[in-house]
């Protein structure tokens, strides 16, 4: 009887851990069909949130944001300047790369930084309200579905 109870157990556990929640994210949720709006980031570890809002000043509101459509995206930095290319991501690995295939006249530091960052990403972090695209330990771009 205790050796019964024990199997039992056993494959109680067994299809438990089988069954456990993914940890892989939904690609599509995160990033189809979205429009997500720059508010902030790190460039070589200095925050820039003040620089956003001083810069959707300068440019206005129809500024700095990208767009995700089936493996396409295509966003929007200052004074109209916009980029597009392809994009591919791993919900498992939290990995994504923004491959470019336009190139922008860049005409302000800052849209060159930001444009340097997503150039070069190589990770995600997601949240209902945020989406955080970094190139490395100290430079990411971080975005939110509002203003």
């Amino acid at each position: 009887m205790k050796k019964e109870k024990l199997q039992i157990l056993l494959l109680l556990l067994t299809t438990l851990f089988c069954v456990s929640c993914s940890q892989e994210d939904d690609i599509d949720e995160i990033f189809t069909g979205k429009t997500w709006y720059m508010n902030g980031g790190t460039i070589n570890g200095m925050r820039l949130n003040s620089d956003v809002k001083n810069f959707y000043t300068d440019a206005g509101m129809n500024a700095y944001y990208i767009t995700f459509t089936t493996n396409r995206f295509q966003g929007v930095l200052s004074a109209g300047t916009s980029f597009s290319g392809v994009w591919s991501a791993n919900g498992k690995h939290q990995t994504i790369t923004l491959e470019m295939t336009s190139s922008p006249e860049l005409s302000t530091p800052f849209d060159k930084q930001i444009y340097n960052i997503l150039s070069s990403v190589t990770s995600y972090k997601s949240g209902a309200d945020f989406l955080q695209l970094k190139e490395d330990g100290q430079n990411e771009v971080v975005f939110g579905n509002t203003r």
